[in-house]
């Protein structure tokens, strides 16, 4: 810029200045800001001076704006995880904070323990080890909007991650307790959960796909909306999924849904409420009649078959006669029956007509 161009410059900046009226210095304001900001630095440390040299610089060279900086306050993250140590002090095996709440479970009950969680419902007994061969094992209780899960590991595992339907993963580490190791956590039901894995210190020793049932529904009194029933080792492919609505002996107002998938193989009850039967996959033998379904306040009841059962042929107790059909899907065969009128026996057959199983009572 020329000489010229810099007179002309200061010469309208003067006269922009001199049309500003300043407005009275709040001596009284700054003095207390002042005040506010030592007590902060003997709080803050060094940090806190930083930041208080800055506001002090801010509220003199604008006497015309005072004003008070906030600090925004996060939100209360959805699930936070403590990590204790390798003992349980006072049965606390895990704790943490579910939507800006603190949580603690607990195992009570002796050698075979319950988990408990202020507000929840206890759990089952969760058992000593896991079930079968998988490397967790892990009982689920809900209530209102929160859900409890907890059991024992293997002595393999090192920790357990927890992933989130936003692909948020958490990690739980075991404690011990009466020399066994286990798990425990307090989470929103709002928050689904897409994945479990186990790791050892080496690396990934399996995983597990939960079955939740709708959200429209229930799974029955005291049953959980999700449920952990299978464990896939590390590289498996994921099963594929198949669903049917095996059919009844009769024209019932209510079915039997399947539902097979990496979680396992599930049967769900649609009859006012929706009651959720779940296991693993199996390779049953070619003539099982397994009965998976029922309960003492059920009027109808399900199960699974091997291979080579094409029907079950039903003896009740009026003297009449009924055939179940078996729906064959993934490798299992299923059946229904309402048990309204009592069983008396039963045969299963193949579909050229050679019986190979009978019982008495339901089948199975």
């Amino acid at each position: 810029m020329t000489g010229r161009g810099e007179q002309d410059l200061g010469q309208r900046v003067d006269r922009a200045l001199a049309a500003i009226t300043p407005g009275p210095v709040p001596t009284a304001a700054i003095m207390a800001r002042g005040r506010a900001i030592r007590r902060r630095r003997r709080l803050a440390g060094a940090g806190g001076v930083a930041v208080a040299a800055v506001v002090t610089a801010v509220a003199v060279a604008l006497p015309g704006l005072v004003f008070t900086a906030r600090q925004p306050q996060p939100p209360a993250g959805p699930l936070t995880i403590s990590r204790l140590g390798p003992v349980a002090r006072n049965g606390v095996i895990g704790s943490g904070t579910a939507g800006g709440r603190p949580w603690t479970v607990r195992l009570a009950g002796g050698a075979d323990p319950v988990a408990t969680a202020a507000g929840l419902p206890p759990t089952a007994r969760v058992g000593t080890r896991p079930a079968g061969s998988g490397p967790v094992t892990l009982r689920v209780t809900e209530s209102g909007t929160r859900r409890l899960l907890a059991g024992p590991v293997s002595p393999a595992v090192a920790y357990v991650t927890i992933r989130m339907a936003g692909g948020t993963t958490y990690r739980l580490w075991p404690v011990a307790w009466h020399g066994r190791r286990y798990v425990g956590l307090v989470m929103p039901l709002s928050v689904p959960i897409t994945r479990f894995t186990a790791y050892s210190r080496h690396g990934e020793l399996a995983y597990a796909i939960p079955f939740s049932a709708p959200p429209t529904g229930t799974t029955g009194p005291g049953t959980p909306r999700m449920l952990v029933v299978s464990w896939l080792r590390a590289g498996t492919p994921l099963p594929a999924v198949a669903s049917a609505t095996v059919p009844d002996q009769n024209s019932a107002p209510w079915s039997v849904q399947v539902q097979i998938g990496p979680w396992g193989t599930c049967l769900q009850l649609q009859i006012g409420f929706q009651g959720t039967w779940c296991r693993p996959t199996l390779s049953y033998p070619p003539n099982a009649v397994t009965l998976v379904m029922s309960g003492p306040y059920l009027t109808e009841e399900a199960g699974i078959t091997g291979r080579a059962v094409a029907y079950i042929q039903l003896r009740l107790r009026n003297g009449k006669t009924a055939r179940l059909h078996v729906l064959h899907i993934g490798g299992q065969g299923f059946y229904s029956l309402s048990i309204l009128t009592p069983v008396a026996s039963w045969t299963a057959y193949t579909a050229t007509g050679h019986p190979i199983a009978t019982g008495t009572g339901t089948p199975g």
